[in-house]
This record gives C-alpha cells, sequence and structure tokens, in this order.
C-alpha cells in the first residue's frame, strides 16, 4: 500500500481524536458548570432554610395594664418546644374570657411580628379577647433547627390550638392572625382543624414553591433560569423540605364554609398581591370568605397605613365569628 493511500486514513484518525478530546472538554465544563449551579442552590437553599434567629421579644408594653404570662408548649411535629406569651383578658377584666386570638408570625421574624404583636394585644386585649403570640420552630426562642415556609409550622400553630383547649375556656373559641409566611401557615392549619372559628391572612404566598421561582432573583440576585428551578429541587431533595407542596391555594378549597379574611396591600413588593387574588379565587365558593386590598400599602403594613381601616374590618369580623 502507497503512502498516498494511507495519509487520508492517518487524517481521518486525528480528526477524530480532536472531536473525541473536545466532546471530553465540553462535557467536563458541562459537569463543572452543572456542580456550580447545584452547589449555589444548595447554598441558597440553606440560607433560606437557616436563616439567623431574632431572638428580641421584650414587649414595649405596660405591664400593669397588660400582664401576660411565658408559656411553652409542644409543636405536634418534631417534639420542638414552642415558646410564646399569653395575654389573658382576665389580666384586666378581672374574668376569664372564653375567645382567643392567636397571632402568627412571618419569616425572619418572632412573636412581636416587627411590633405588630403589642399594637394587637393593646386593642384586642381591653375588648376581652386573650392573645397568644409564639415563636414558630427555628426562629425567635422555641426549638428547632430548619424553616420550612409553613409545611411543619403549621404543626406549632395545631399545638398552639391544643395547647389553648388545655386552658380553661381558653380555646373555645379561637380566631387566627397570621402575617406573610405566617398568614400561609395559618391558611394550613386552619383547613385541618375545627377548633379555629376564623382565620385573617394578612400578605400571603399562594405556593412557597411557586414563591420561590418566582421571587429568587428578587432575593438573591441570581437568574431565574436555571436557579429558580434547581434551588426548589434542592430544598427537597437535601432538606426534605417539599416547597410545592405547601400550597395555601389549594389548602383554603377545604374550608368552603369557614371565615376567611385576606388582606394585601397592592404595593406589596416582596409577596405581590396577586397571590391572595388567586387563595381568594379558591374560595369564591364560601359565602364568608372576603378580601381587602388596601391600595399603595407594602408588605403587611396595612396595620400601619391604615390602622382605623384595619381595626374596624378586623374588630368586624372577628365579633361576628369568634367573639360573639
Amino acid at each position: 500500500m502507497s503512502q498516498t493511500s494511507l495519509q487520508p486514513d492517518l487524517t481521518f484518525n486525528v480528526r477524530v481524536k480532536k472531536r473525541k478530546k473536545i466532546l471530553w472538554s465540553l462535557g467536563i465544563v458541562l459537569l463543572l458548570v452543572m456542580a456550580l449551579v447545584f452547589f449555589i442552590s444548595y447554598k441558597v437553599v440553606d440560607t433560606l432554610l437557616h436563616h439567623p434567629r431574632d431572638t428580641n421579644v421584650s414587649y414595649e408594653l405596660n405591664i400593669d395594664k397588660t400582664p401576660y404570662e411565658e408559656v411553652e408548649f409542644k409543636s405536634l411535629k418534631n417534639d420542638n418546644t414552642i415558646r410564646g406569651s399569653f395575654f389573658p383578658a382576665s389580666g384586666l377584666s378581672g374574668k376569664a374570657s372564653n375567645k382567643t386570638i392567636i397571632v402568627v408570625h412571618g419569616y425572619t421574624s418572632n412573636r412581636l411580628v416587627k411590633g405588630r404583636t403589642p399594637k394587637l394585644v393593646e386593642h384586642f386585649v381591653p375588648k376581652g379577647y386573650n392573645v397568644l403570640a409564639f415563636d414558630l420552630s427555628s426562629q425567635g426562642k422555641s426549638d428547632g433547627d430548619l424553616i420550612t415556609l409553613g409545611l411543619n409550622e403549621k404543626y406549632d400553630l395545631l399545638g398552639a390550638v391544643s395547647y389553648l383547649k388545655s386552658r380553661e375556656h381558653a380555646g373555645d373559641n379561637i380566631g387566627v392572625i397570621g402575617f406573610s409566611m405566617g398568614a400561609a401557615t395559618s391558611l394550613l392549619a386552619a383547613s385541618e382543624s375545627d377548633d379555629i372559628k376564623a382565620v385573617i391572612a394578612d400578605s400571603p404566598f399562594r405556593n412557597a414553591g411557586l414563591f420561590l421561582r418566582e421571587g429568587l432573583p428578587f432575593f438573591s440576585g441570581l437568574p431565574a433560569f436555571p436557579f429558580s428551578y434547581t434551588s426548589t429541587w434542592m430544598a427537597n431533595w437535601a432538606f426534605k423540605v417539599d416547597l410545592d407542596s405547601i400550597s395555601p391555594m389549594d389548602a383554603v378549597k377545604k374550608m368552603q364554609d369557614k371565615p376567611v379574611m385576606l388582606i394585601h396591600g397592592t404595593g406589596d413588593q416582596q409577596i405581590s398581591y396577586k397571590n391572595t387574588e388567586i387563595i381568594y379565587e379558591s374560595l369564591k365558593d364560601n359565602p364568608k370568605a372576603e378580601v381587602w386590598y388596601p391600595q399603595n400599602t407594602e408588605h403587611i403594613d396595612a396595620i400601619n397605613h391604615y390602622p382605623t381601616e384595619y381595626f374596624k374590618r378586623v374588630d368586624r369580623f372577628l365579633d361576628e365569628y369568634v367573639g360573639k
């Protein structure tokens, strides 16, 4: 065989080897990029679910006028000890009350709800309501090391209900006011408890998975693709938190006769009021459901922006369904 006839075969072999090297190089680069994406997603979710606690739970109240007790009870999941404050109406009136409002805070907060709980206490205790405010698992002073955006927190709220039922008459008539993640948690728990007579949800998300996918660029600065999807997957795979299963918009479909008030400011940049529109649509067959969209109001700020209107609406709702 001539040297000339061997030349094409040699050239072909060289080309094949070059292509293999290129493909191997591209494959390695792709694997490195994927590994980096999943590593960043892990860190994002790890930070989200292990946010530093705010343990400042000191009330700026006149204790002589608003006495309270530090209380503990168990979550109905993971056996976490939940810590909170109980403000008995009897502290002012001297008469035990059979109606109680539970306050449920949001993400990166505690029982004070960034100053909103004292306003609720000072308003409702003189009206004859007990108030129970507590720290959700892994926040404030409660036990736990994982925030789950409502997945397990609903069991903290159900534990609070169980605790009130153990106190004489305090659990006879229970209403819940939840804020942000606490609003979503309140809707989830209320859909599973007949002991919760009515719920007020201020600025809830409709679904935790959708909330993360839509909000991740805003909170982290990362592009939506691919991180919104890989982060949701990572939460489930690494931390066993199925964000897509945390769905208030589906839970409320089981509450077609339970009183529900939804509040959401149209100026909310953290959780769009469109979330509440979708939740309210799921309640369209519930004659006891209502919604209020305070104009140009930021996240959970209706109580500060429109205090007179806020308490007028909330009073009417709670007096009708909890306080009667």
